[in-house]
């Protein structure tokens, strides 16, 4: 079946599978070839691509928040957020997530702004799985 991950801002990933496992709302959602039609809202999480069978995992993302739409042979994952774990450099990402800290460290308690820094550091921590 042919899988879509698009972002906001580009298209993540692109390929076919024989078997994804999303993580909606209500629980991880397992897909073979042929599942019946669904939209389903994601939970952050990761997200399992299998290119050959279930119970492997060829590509493995790191997503949050957003929407799954299941046609029979195709799915397409439209995420607020979508990264591939395969290419994550840790170091950097805790350079980022050490950036977001010291930000939020600085600002009044109740500036609007840590909003923003939570969910940056929330990022952060799941592509680091922490």
């Amino acid at each position: 079946m042919r899988v879509r991950i698009v972002c906001p801002e580009h298209l993540e990933y692109e390929g076919e599978a024989a078997f994804i496992a999303l993580p909606s709302t209500d629980g991880e959602l397992g897909v073979l070839p042929g599942h019946a039609n669904e939209i389903c809202t994601l939970n952050k999480g990761y997200l399992h691509v299998s290119d050959t069978a279930m119970g492997t995992v060829d590509h493995e993302f790191a997503i949050i928040g957003g929407y799954a739409e299941i046609t029979g042979d195709e799915v397409v994952v439209l995420a607020a957020r979508a990264c591939d774990m395969a290419v994550v450099n840790a170091d950097e990402v805790r350079a980022e997530q050490q950036e977001f800290e010291d930000q939020l460290s600085n600002l009044r308690e109740n500036d609007a702004h840590r909003a923003y820094l939570y969910n940056e550091i929330a990022w952060c921590k799941l592509r680091l799985r922490a």
